[in-house]
């Protein structure tokens, strides 16, 4: 699902902002770290999500079956719109969701002032493994789709967690889209449950620029000095 972003000078960069330079430059990222059996599992969410997040096969049962309807919100001054999806597979697209954040914590790269600790990992290993009961609601899924037009759309950034609005969440970005996790144990934020994914396989995605995201404000100095990027 990541295939627009990379080609022959694709590179992986690690930014640190405690160093303020990036400490890490390396041309692809290849590693096995968990059994065969479990990875296929995994890229058959892969490729359920690449196939509804990408125009790679429009016309395929799973790219068709998802209903996209684009309006205006009440921010009109602000220039917001949205996305309302409909018909999604949530087993899979959850599950696709954190198959990426276990993965990474697995490898050992996920990145930021607090690991993903065993409580955590635990409940979210426990979700991924329930083919029953679906939760929504425990560890809630909000997606922020970026504006064609945004430079920084053919990105990917590895999970990482950072902290907004006092609480903890995991994210993480590919194919155009900003990927949230939250993981904080008390209430959610009211527009946490409005955007996130639900179990009836509806979603509601702001469409943003990078620049209106949190990462982006924590970041930008580091990125324009490493990849050149004019903004």
């Amino acid at each position: 699902m990541y295939a627009e972003c990379y080609n022959e000078n694709h590179k992986l960069i690690e930014i640190s902002r405690e160093k303020q330079k990036a400490t890490k430059k390396q041309k692809g990222f290849y590693f096995d770290f968990i059994c065969k059996t479990c990875e296929k599992r995994t890229q058959n969410y892969d490729r359920y999500a690449s196939l509804v997040l990408t125009n790679r096969s429009p016309n395929s049962p799973e790219s068709l079956s998802v209903k996209k309807e684009r309006f205006l919100g009440n921010h009109r001054d602000e220039g917001l719109s949205f996305e309302q999806w409909n018909n999604l597979d949530f087993e899979k697209f959850q599950k696709f969701v954190l198959a990426s954040i276990l993965r990474t914590h697995c490898s050992g790269c996920i990145k930021g002032d607090i690991q993903l600790n065993k409580s955590h990992f635990k409940q979210i290993f426990s979700v991924y493994e329930n083919k029953t009961a679906l939760d929504d609601e425990l560890y809630p899924i909000v997606l922020y789709r970026l504006k064609d037009s945004d430079p920084f759309k053919r990105h990917v950034v590895l999970p990482y967690f950072k902290r907004y609005a006092g609480h903890h969440l995991i994210e993480f970005m590919g194919a155009g889209y900003v990927f949230n996790l939250y993981v904080s144990s008390h209430r959610k934020p009211e527009y946490v449950n409005l955007f996130r994914l639900k179990k009836d396989g509806s979603l509601t995605l702001p469409l943003m620029d990078f620049k209106q995201m949190v990462l982006f404000q924590r970041t930008l100095d580091l990125v324009k000095t490493t990849l050149g990027f004019k903004i």
